[in-house]
């Protein structure tokens, strides 16, 4: 099921998609180099990918060339940079910015625990989870937050208690995990809030959903960080999300 999270004017933009992570590049305005196109990425002998999978991305997240079909016979949806798959009971919500007319942000909802998921841009030669960690870790701390890095599912993660108001209106926290993957020319970023942020164990359907994960990178120049495109899938309406019904906040402030 698709709903939609209409986003407001006064949202923060460095804060609904990027801060947290690391601040968004400028790319040519900071005299940054963008990355060249890639239709012909260089390879090791043998055609590896410049940048090999890690260990915890033997079974994914993958690249959209290390799979023979990218829907597995229907099973994903396109989101045009990445192609995901749901679970039974699972809802999936899209983040809508109606002015605009883009997807700004893909989130998974299961029971009282939520994942974002997200793709950025990185550099053909190496990775950049290490690098944003440590800024995200020095952002969040700057915020109020209690945060510690943790061996996860797919490697080193950050947890995080972020101070945020609760429904009754008291001062609260909000329970974060932040796991990175690093791949070729890409960097996937997932956000789990609620239960699994929480409880071992809780977020593992989560989990499975992020590992089945394929990005489509595509051969366009990008400086590094920068999101790769999201489109609303092909033939699906979204269906507007009841304002009573707030989904969970899966990066911080969105």
């Amino acid at each position: 099921m698709f709903g939609r999270r209409k986003r407001s004017g006064s949202e923060d933009a460095e804060e609904r998609d990027g801060a947290l992570v690391a601040p968004q590049s400028q790319g040519a305005e900071q005299g940054e180099e963008l990355e060249a196109p890639a239709d012909d990425a260089p390879a090791a002998a043998g055609g590896a990918p410049a940048v090999r999978p890690s260990g915890w991305r033997v079974d994914g997240p993958f690249d959209a060339s290390e799979v023979e079909d990218p829907s597995d016979g229907g099973r994903r949806i396109s989101l045009g940079s990445v192609w995901l798959a749901g679970r039974e009971g699972v809802e999936l919500q899209l983040q809508v910015d109606e002015q605009a007319g883009t997807v700004e942000g893909a989130t998974f909802l299961d029971g009282e625990s939520g994942l974002e998921v997200r793709a950025f841009a990185a550099p053909r030669t190496e990775g950049i989870w290490d690098e944003v960690r440590g800024e995200l870790l020095a952002s969040l701390q700057e915020q109020g937050a209690g945060v510690e890095e943790g061996d996860g599912p797919f490697g080193t993660e950050l947890r995080a208690a972020l101070p945020a108001q609760l429904p009754d209106g008291s001062q609260g926290f909000q329970p974060l995990r932040f796991i990175g993957v690093d791949g070729p020319r890409w960097f996937l970023r997932g956000v789990v809030s609620g239960r699994g942020a929480m409880e071992e164990g809780a977020a593992a359907v989560l989990e499975d959903v992020f590992r089945d994960t394929v990005v489509v990178r595509g051969r366009e120049p990008m400086a590094p960080r920068d999101p790769l495109p999201l489109a609303l899938p092909a033939g699906v309406v979204p269906v507007p999300q009841d304002p009573g019904v707030p989904a969970p906040d899966a990066a911080g402030d969105e």
